[in-house]
């Protein structure tokens, strides 16, 4: 509950002495006045915010909290461990600054360049860092619906300071409660050992603290605690279906939003053993003992390690989207599999909205091939560059199986065709890491009958800082999700404006009543959503053009996500089965060149298949 001061007419003003009053009142809406106003007693102690104008042409008041705390210092020996409540404070703690941001890596490819730094941390990098960021309207009725944002960055990077996760904008704009926590990345938030003193998935531990917390005090600052909605991106929408998938935070909210991320992409989850190979291999390059039979000193030492030092090392040889450190099956947040929960119905019984953009792939793409994609205004590759890079981009897969995301991802009409083969990279990695798990997510909850509301994000901004051939690029969504083009200073056109209040209607409409065309006093949006079904597997475009008509379509991408999800699992298993003591080809010949190789391997896993087990 919101402290405030309340003068009515005819009644002597009230001095505020050395404590502080609330003054309780019957309107259905209110404007706090004065600091007074933005003092709130939360369980643990009082923290008091400040008053700020969103960056809209109205100029309308919120209300901010930033820098809450809700967890004590992961620092010394609790580095690694679970988080840790917050202990009560005495006093009034100034929650007026964004607070610290988790140690990470800092992106230097492309120094100065906008569209890579708008991704690094702004506020200083420290350990000490579980906090949380809360803002509301200044005029607002009781129990305003709350959505909870979980940041991306590969669990490597990521803060919920970034300016474009501004809260600002949605906030007033849709009368919501918009709240975002720190959470650690990198080795200090998913180092795993499988002991009590690093036993894995302390990042999703300290989500999970956070919401707790917040369910615990959000009616205090004018949110619903029993109308809370994750929403989250990449990393973050995976964190959120984790959520969704865990036995420990199911009833802490909701509804949940994801944003081109889920718990069944391949580098959303590794194995315990993998993990503490990753853990070992850490240790041996910041000069700590890295036997796995002394994990005692390993930890010792690891916590002596300076945190840059630790998440400056954590980076070797990996695949693309392959990220150090992630969450494990630790047995405790998760105690199965992402596919086996799904399939078997172990999950919040809720209704989604979630989907992906159009192309997912490149700005991965740009990071992992950095000599053939450069941040310049074209980018074309050849036939030979395409065959190279497919087997650079899959690395674990044999070379018939290579072979077959070649054939799937050639345009045969103009195999030579160098913007086809630069499109179609963006294609293989966007399909494989994001569109297709997001998909399967969807399906799996509308088999269950819950209401599942996908969409496809294909507009490019007239603002992008990347250049045209990037299209629409991973996380491209955020900026009209949080309401950036509402912001009279960033120069977006009216179209895309209009485009930005329709997705913030969307997602507010849904975290208020989880239904995105659906108004909290009954009516309905003219530009109907539908659900998206098992049978059509219906999805909204989201482009300018939606702001005036709905582009229903189906998928997206059916074709190329059963081939990623149905057929290539099947002929990886079955060639594994075979055996290939010699290669069928060197990875780089396309596949008319090994097709009698590869038929003759292929009708002996037919035979395999029809022969009696």
């Amino acid at each position: 509950m919101c402290l405030q001061n309340r003068y009515f007419i005819g009644l002597v003003q009230l001095v505020l002495t050395c404590s502080h009053v609330v003054v309780r009142q019957s309107d259905a809406s209110r404007k706090f006045k004065g600091d007074e106003g933005l003092l709130v007693e939360t369980t643990k102690g009082w923290v008091r915010g400040f008053r700020a104008e969103a960056q809209t042409v109205e100029k309308e008041e919120v209300d901010c909290w930033f820098g809450v705390p809700y967890a004590e210092p992961p620092i010394d020996n609790l580095r690694f461990r679970h988080p840790r409540p917050i202990k009560k404070w005495t006093g009034v703690k100034e929650a007026r600054d964004p607070p610290n941001s988790c140690p990470q890596i800092i992106d230097t490819l492309f120094p100065d360049f906008a569209g890579a730094a708008m991704w690094n941390p702004n506020t200083q990098l420290s350990e000490d860092c579980l906090y949380l960021n809360v803002v509301a309207p200044s005029e607002r009725p009781p129990k305003l619906a709350v959505m909870i944002w979980v940041y991306g960055g590969g669990f490597y990077s990521g803060t919920s300071t970034l300016d474009v996760y501004d809260h600002r904008i949605l906030a007033v704009t849709e009368q919501v409660l918009v709240v975002s926590m720190q959470y650690r990345v990198a080795s200090l938030g998913f180092l795993y050992f499988g002991t009590p003193e690093v036993p894995g998935n302390a990042g999703l531990f300290d989500q999970l603290m956070a919401l707790q917390f917040i369910k615990d005090n959000i009616e205090r600052f004018g949110g619903d605690p029993d109308n809370m909605t994750l929403f989250g991106e990449s990393a973050g929408a995976t964190s959120v279906s984790l959520h969704l998938l865990s036995p420990l935070s199911r009833n802490l909210y909701n509804r949940a939003i994801l944003q081109s991320g889920s718990a069944t992409a391949e580098w959303a989850l590794i194995t315990r053993e993998e993990s503490i190979l990753r853990g070992l291999r850490l240790a041996e390059a910041v000069n700590c003992p890295h036997d796995k039979n002394r994990i005692n000193d390993v930890v010792a030492c690891l916590r002596t390690v300076n945190s840059s030092e630790l998440v400056s090392k954590e980076w070797g040889t990996l695949g693309i989207c392959e990220f150090p450190f992630v969450p494990v099956l630790d047995g405790s947040f998760l105690d199965e599999m992402p596919e086996v929960a799904l399939k078997s119905g172990h999950f919040k019984q809720t209704p989604l909205l979630l989907g992906s953009n159009l192309e997912e792939g490149n700005y991965f793409i740009i990071y992992y091939l950095t000599n053939l994609f450069q941040n310049k205004e074209n980018v074309l590759v050849d036939r030979e560059d395409f065959l190279q890079s497919v087997r650079e981009l899959n690395p674990y897969l044999n070379n018939i199986a290579r072979q077959a995301v070649i054939f799937e991802y050639t345009d045969w009409l103009n195999p030579h065709d160098p913007v086809k083969n630069r499109d179609n990279l963006d294609k293989i990695v966007g399909d494989k890491h994001f569109t297709c798990n997001v998909n399967e997510l969807a399906l799996r909850y509308a088999e269950a009958g819950n209401y599942i509301y996908m969409y496809y994000y294909t507009h490019r901004s007239t603002r992008h800082p990347w250049p045209s051939w990037t299209g629409v690029m991973h996380a491209d969504e955020i900026n009209f999700v949080f309401g950036e083009p509402l912001d009279p200073t960033k120069g977006y056109t009216p179209d895309e404006v209009e485009l930005s209040r329709l997705m913030m209607r969307y997602w507010a409409n849904f975290a208020k009543t989880g239904n995105p065309s659906l108004y909290t006093n009954g009516t309905w949006n003219k530009l109907y959503w539908p659900v998206h079904t098992a049978y059509g597997r219906e999805f909204l475009e989201l482009s300018v053009n939606a702001t005036k008509t709905v582009n229903i379509g189906r998928g997206p991408r059916l074709k190329q996500c059963a081939f990623w999800k149905k057929y290539l699992p099947q002929l990886v298993q079955a060639t594994t089965l075979l055996g290939q003591k010699e290669p069928c080809s060197n990875g780089n010949e396309d596949p008319p060149i090994v097709y009698g190789k590869l038929m003759v391997t292929l009708a002996t896993i037919a035979i395999l298949h029809v022969l009696p087990h």
